[in-house]
């Protein structure tokens, strides 16, 4: 990293710390800090630890452009094209800095958007880190079954897409799910609740409760589509 004019970190968010440690000494005071991680509040204090009186050149970033198949064999050109990314600044953080990554996400193709970093935090664990626990625990459930390997012979679509993330790096994902632990359970809680609502109905057998309970939900699943956000100046949430 030595000579560079922007570093990018990309490891799971654990080893933010140590990875901005041992190489500080090895950057120009001035250059551009980012990383990718998924959840920002812990990374953000981990830069302050590791960076000290260098933090404000650490720019917080989250592309919402993920896969579940990681390494360069799996390189996209076009990963972040019509894409979001979010940057999460503090108020010490280099305007200027903040402007240059904005600068390079564009350039990639994304649209920038500026959050807080515990409203950040509190969005993705219910849109991404939940779902990414419910599809380990839900492929788990099934695998570890007698009849599993019938089951997944038998499994169509749905089944694909739905345990899609559950081949997640583990530790990538062991990482965020503990670093975001609470936003996280409380998401897994409301979840519970839900569930338990519609095993109740289930249980009761009747159908037209039943019935009543899913139309808005399948309603709602059908009015909603991934946000489309025209690329331009950043978006404050």
């Amino acid at each position: 990293v030595s000579g560079s004019d922007i570093v990018l970190i990309a490891v799971p968010v654990s080893a933010t710390e140590s990875t901005l440690k041992a190489i500080r000494h090895l950057v120009n005071p001035g250059v551009l800090f980012m990383d990718v991680g998924s959840t920002k509040c812990d990374v953000i204090e981990a830069a302050r630890r590791a960076l000290a009186d260098r933090a404000a050149s650490f720019v917080p970033c989250h592309p919402i452009a993920g896969k579940e198949s990681g390494g360069v064999q799996h390189a996209e050109a076009t990963l972040y094209e019509g894409r979001q990314v979010i940057l999460t600044p503090q108020p010490f953080t280099n305007p200027q800095l903040v402007q240059k990554a904005t600068d390079v996400w564009s350039a990639l193709g994304a649209t920038v958007l500026k959050m807080r970093p515990h409203n950040h935090d509190a969005a993705f664990a219910a849109v991404s880190h939940l779902p990414h626990l419910l599809a380990f625990a839900y492929f788990q459930a099934i695998a570890e079954q007698p009849a599993a390997r019938d089951y997944l012979s038998l499994a169509g679509p749905g089944f694909r897409d739905f345990t899609r993330i559950a081949a997640g790096e583990p530790g990538v994902w062991r990482d965020i799910l503990l670093a975001n632990k609470h936003e996280v359970l409380a998401q897994s809680k409301r979840f519970r609740t839900m569930l338990d609502q519609l095993e109740a109905l289930i249980e009761a057998g009747d159908a037209a409760a039943l019935e009543a309970a899913l139309r808005p939900i399948s309603e709602g699943r059908s009015a909603w589509s991934l946000p489309v956000i025209p690329p331009g100046r950043p978006t404050a949430k």
